[in-house]
């Protein structure tokens, strides 16, 4: 056979990806000539005055046309989940009626349009899932029968031209997505994806309320992109580590707190945290406005902010450890406070440790210590941190053209954290002590800093 797949949308999700691959090879295998059109990721409204439906799979087939949910759910977890199947089911009943009523005016006698789950999990975990349903009317399919999710062996009804016909009546309403990256999720307006693209498992957007019109970062995590058996521990560990810490004043706020994302429970989850809107150490480094003693008190605030981070114990005594501490992910408020971020690889106390798929890319920076480049993040402890802030920190006093002689003290105070050997390694503690004697007689707050440096909650006053 010979299927025509028309991508409307960027695909939210892998399984999303893997369900439609799925069906194209399904078809291509079949003997025939009979055409078949697939649109994938289809924004669908019916009015301006509510937001898009957001179709997987529309499958149109000599056959018919069936709406294909895809979901990359587990038989325990439709079972100890039901009211969130049943609305999910309510929501695809509701897809289907619309597609169907759009279908209809093009070809009158076109057979009722049905929608089905198609579920992606490995095969064992999705064994018995079909004792599940239908839940709603809604049957579930997995990968081995998304020939039966199709209907792809139902009377032949529809000619080549009036399948033409429906996909004609269908892709008008189509949202596409040049750069294949989602624009909007729930609530959230305006995404602009800051991971790398081939970054599946967990991506950062700035996004804007569409409501409060507030801006924050929007960390998404997709399921279905990660193999481990604890990925939802992966997901939920960077929020576990922000909501852990929301009293100290270098945390980011948090906004919305860690959930499925509208649509896609038990696939997608999501947090919010308020964007800073600071620039990094790296970004803030090449102001020159920003001097040595104000680097300096910079410096100091840093090092006792890890100091109260290493302080945040579990009962049974162990610290949190940061382990991602790097010049892009330390920013510099307003008030030359400092910011910690990305807390994604962070050790918590009340979890057990788990590998961070990302993690082997950033081993090979030059802030990492060396005992996480040889062993793997498993190594990292409060040295590893004192390192990475050390050398972290350092960049900000090169090449500094003014007062030599303190910035050349400073740098080996610096230095001290950043022994290859983690025990000749200064203490935060000590660190502390000898940059606040470096400072010399307290400095008074240092003046705003030029207009691309503004962050949140700053007061500028004017004439």
């Amino acid at each position: 056979m010979k299927p025509d797949h028309i991508q409307c949308g960027p695909y939210v999700n892998v399984s999303e990806r893997k369900a439609l691959e799925r069906i194209r090879a399904r078809l291509n295998s079949e003997p025939g000539s009979d055409e078949w059109l697939l649109l994938t990721n289809l924004a669908l409204s019916t009015t301006h005055r509510r937001q898009s439906d957001e179709i997987d799979i529309i499958a149109i087939g000599p056959p018919g046309a069936q709406v294909v949910e895809v979901k990359h759910w587990t038989t325990k977890w439709v079972k100890r989940h039901p009211d969130l199947v049943d609305q999910e089911a309510e929501r695809l009943t509701a897809k289907a009626k619309k597609i169907s009523g759009i279908l209809r005016e093009q070809v009158t006698d076109v057979p009722v349009v049905d929608g089905v789950f198609l579920v992606t999990q490995e095969a064992s975990k999705v064994a018995k899932i079909t004792d599940c349903g239908p839940v709603r009317g809604i049957p579930f399919f997995t990968l081995k029968t998304c020939d039966d999710a199709i209907g792809l062996y139902g009377r032949k009804v529809l000619s080549s031209e009036e399948i033409k016909l429906l996909g004609k009546a269908l892709t008008p309403r189509i949202a596409v997505a040049v750069d294949g990256t989602l624009k909007r999720m729930g609530d959230y307006s305006g995404l602009a994806l800051l991971t790398p693209r081939a970054q599946r498992f967990h991506r950062v957007y700035n996004a804007t309320h569409a409501s409060r019109r507030e801006r924050v970062k929007l960390h998404l995590y997709d399921l279905s992109a990660s193999d481990d058996a604890k990925a939802l521990q992966l997901a939920e560990r960077e929020w576990r580590s922000l909501n852990r810490l929301q009293r100290y004043e270098w945390v980011p706020r948090i906004v919305d707190s860690f959930q499925d994302a509208p649509g896609y429970a038990g696939e997608i989850k999501f947090f919010t945290m308020a964007d800073p809107l600071a620039p990094s150490i790296e970004q803030r480094a090449a102001d020159d406005s920003w001097d040595a003693r104000a680097r300096l008190n910079f410096a100091r605030d840093a090092v006792r902010a890890l100091r109260e981070l290493h302080e945040v114990r579990s009962d049974s005594g162990r610290p949190t450890v940061h382990r991602n501490l790097t010049p892009r992910t330390i920013l510099v408020k307003h008030d030359n406070s400092p910011i910690l971020t990305s807390f994604e690889l962070s050790r918590i106390p009340t979890e057990t440790t788990v590998a961070f798929p990302s993690a082997e890319q950033e081993w090979l920076s030059d802030v990492v210590a060396p005992e996480i480049r040889t062993m793997g993040i498993g190594a990292a402890d409060r040295r590893s941190d004192v390192y990475s802030l050390c050398a972290s920190l350092s960049a900000l006093f090169k090449d500094m053209p003014e007062e030599k002689g303190a910035v050349a003290q400073i740098a080996e105070i610096l230095a001290s954290g950043t022994e290859d050997e983690p025990q000749q390694r200064s203490s935060l503690s000590e660190l502390d002590d000898r940059l606040s004697g470096a400072m010399g007689v307290p400095i008074p707050p240092p003046p705003p800093p030029p207009a691309q440096y503004w962050t949140e909650d700053q007061i500028v006053p004017f004439s």
